[in-house]
């Protein structure tokens, strides 16, 4: 076969060329400390290693949300200790305004601390994280939360209802809230109980009735009356105390079965059971004794600061006052307890919320270097092997380069 004089030449640049071409691969592979340079050197791998990378991003996302989230958490639950114990000096100091070895001097000094660690809580109510973001205005996070209104009570502007505070997703699965809306926290407490529900006696029974539980026995059939009020009714008739039941048209209110709650004979310490709820008396009822179902009706803590520290102010003149005063302190003890329950609950979510970020924060450490030394597998570079290769290139590219030179010479004309 005759090869022509440029076809050598040709032949050799090829080969020297393609020889270049691998070992500059190499060498970039080399520097790199990549084998995957680009989609031609392993398509699958190539693939995977677009997935794992789109994976390793989203996990550092979320990681950041968890960085996040974290110190508005601990500030919160720092914010809502220092607002138990300002509930809690609250609560000794109406106590101790209900002594009677107090005076109205006395008194007024300690309606004057009270006064005063109200406004000490709505300063708290008002904190700012470290992004200036007000930490208890849910969603609303640039406006403060808390104003004074103009006849001295105290307004929440911030975000109320559902989809009130922020959420971030911990994973692909998981989300918490960042934080918790002033609204809950503050102003939309359980009157005095603390209770959904409450039953209470008028002020004008005669009988020894006590109150000693109140619940919700069917919860499908309570949330169908939830809103509305009923009364107990106690009458003697023929020597036995007798109950009904009515709505608030005066209406005998039906039992499960249909029968009208009318006529019952009363027994110290039975259930009396109705629209869902169940209503436990002990004691004895006088004819004409009244107990009110009524759904707990919701107070602002920073109202119950007020009107402790007004009842407080106000000179005990004679024992009707002085009865009052102790029926305000009574009102008071529970609507704070409401306050501190609250607290309490809301502190254990927050406590509950920093212990899952502890863990998907481990979990998410522990995915990114699954992630990451998966994708070291496919597309990092095996040096030993790889600087093998180079060698061994090296060595085929200085042979075309010598072979070339010598078939360069392989002319006609070095020999005439």
């Amino acid at each position: 076969m005759r090869i022509s004089t440029q076809q050598a030449f040709q032949s050799g640049v090829t080969a020297m060329q393609r020889a270049q071409s691998e070992l500059s691969h190499t060498q970039l592979q080399l520097s790199t400390g990549r084998r995957i340079l680009t989609p031609a050197d392993d398509p699958a791998g190539a693939t995977q290693a677009g997935q794992l990378n789109a994976a390793i991003r989203a996990n550092e996302q979320y990681q950041r949300n968890a960085d996040y989230a974290l110190p508005r958490l601990e500030q919160e639950e720092a914010s809502i200790i220092a607002m138990e114990n300002l509930l809690q000096r609250a609560r000794e100091l109406v106590l101790a305004g209900n002594n009677d070895t107090q005076n109205d001097q006395t008194r007024s000094y300690l309606a004057s601390e009270i006064h005063q660690l109200r406004d000490d809580l709505i300063d708290i109510a008002n904190t700012r994280d470290a992004n200036d973001e007000y930490l208890f205005a849910g969603t609303r996070s640039f406006v403060q939360p808390f104003n004074k209104e103009a006849d001295g009570s105290v307004g929440y502007v911030g975000a109320q209802g559902a989809g009130a505070v922020r959420e971030v997703e911990l994973s692909s699965t998981s989300t918490i809230t960042v934080g918790d809306s002033g609204d809950v926290l503050f102003m939309d407490l359980p009157e005095r109980s603390g209770l959904v529900l409450e039953a209470q006696q008028p002020l004008g029974n005669t009988g020894s009735l006590v109150v000693e539980e109140t619940r919700i026995r069917d919860r499908e059939d309570f949330d169908a009356t939830a809103g509305e009020r009923f009364e107990i009714r106690f009458a003697e008739n023929a020597g036995t105390m007798e109950y009904s039941v009515v709505d608030d048209l005066g209406n005998v209110v039906l039992d499960k079965s249909g029968t009208p709650i009318q006529g019952v004979a009363y027994n110290s310490g039975d259930a009396i059971e109705f629209a869902g709820r169940s209503v436990t008396l002990t004691g004895a009822p006088a004819d004409g004794d009244t107990v009110v179902s009524r759904p707990a009706e919701h107070r602002d803590i920073f109202a119950t600061l007020d009107e402790i520290a007004t009842a407080l102010e106000t000179p005990v003149s004679d024992p009707e006052v002085r009865a009052r005063l102790s029926e305000s302190v009574e009102i008071a003890l529970g609507n704070i307890d409401s306050g501190l329950d609250r607290l309490s609950d809301v502190r254990s979510t927050v406590g509950s919320r920093l212990q899952t970020l502890d863990t998907q924060t481990e979990l998410n450490a522990e995915r990114e270097l699954n992630l990451e030394s998966t994708l070291s597998d496919i597309q990092d570079v095996d040096y030993a092997e790889a600087i093998s290769r180079f060698r061994l290139q090296e060595v085929v590219l200085q042979a075309a380069q010598q072979t070339y030179v010598q078939v360069n010479r392989l002319s006609l004309f070095d020999f005439l």
